[in-house]
Order: C-alpha cells, then sequence, then structure tokens
C-alpha cells in the first residue's frame, strides 16, 4: 500500500510539472518564450559541397607541454602562426589549468597552483 501511495505522489509530481511546461509552451509563460510558428515562404536545401575541406586537407599538430613537479607554468614550441583549438591531458593531472597561450612559437600552460608531480597536456593546434 505504502509503495502505492509512492507511486501516486510520484505520478502527481510529473502531472504538475507537464502542467508548468505546457503553459510556459503555449504562452502564458515569460515573453522570451512566446511565439507563433508560421510557415516558411521558402525553404531550400543546402548540401555540402565536394570541394569541402576534408580530414586529410586539414593541418593540425599536437604538442605535448609539461608542467615539472613544484611549478606552475609548462613551455613547448609550436609552429608559428597556428591556433590552439583544444588540448588534453596525457598524463597525470593533478591540478586545475588556469590557461593556454600561445606567442609566436611559444605555448605557455599555466596551472591554478604548483604541480606535485610532472603534470602532461596535449595541446591541439590548427597550423596556419
Amino acid at each position: 500500500m505504502e509503495e502505492l501511495q509512492q507511486q501516486i505522489n510520484f505520478l502527481k509530481n510529473e502531472l504538475e510539472d507537464m502542467r508548468y511546461i505546457l503553459s510556459r509552451k503555449t504562452g502564458t509563460g515569460s515573453a522570451d518564450i512566446k511565439g507563433r510558428v508560421v510557415a516558411p515562404s521558402t525553404v531550400t536545401a543546402t548540401t555540402i559541397p565536394s570541394s569541402s575541406i576534408t580530414k586529410t586537407q586539414i593541418s593540425y599538430e599536437e604538442i605535448t607541454v609539461n608542467v615539472s613537479a613544484g611549478q606552475t607554468v609548462g613551455t613547448a614550441t609550436a609552429t608559428s602562426g597556428s591556433v590552439i583549438i583544444g588540448f588534453r591531458p596525457s598524463g597525470n593531472l593533478d591540478q586545475v589549468v588556469d590557461s593556454i597561450a600561445i606567442s609566436g612559437t611559444t605555448i605557455t600552460v599555466t596551472l591554478g597552483v604548483a604541480a606535485t608531480a610532472q603534470c602532461n597536456f596535449v595541446i591541439i593546434l590548427l597550423k596556419a
């Protein structure tokens, strides 16, 4: 009996949530979600041209930067003009990354506090 009552209470809560969502979607909510859906006058399909860039055409590099134990900064050398597009840890990661920057050919990884052991990062760069 107790389990049945719990299920009923759960369903009541779900129904209240659905009523709230429905009222927001039908225009009784704030102005930021009110709207009227109309059919567009023209719809055109866009296809990706065969001349699109493919994986073999993208020029990127992955550079490993190590921050030594007791340090907050580590550096490495990259191709001039490269742009950082991401990073990932490649070993120990015992501190939070504060920033990753590139200036000329030097990539700098700065941690929030000194590493307790060597921290390793792979920086992904789009070559210019």
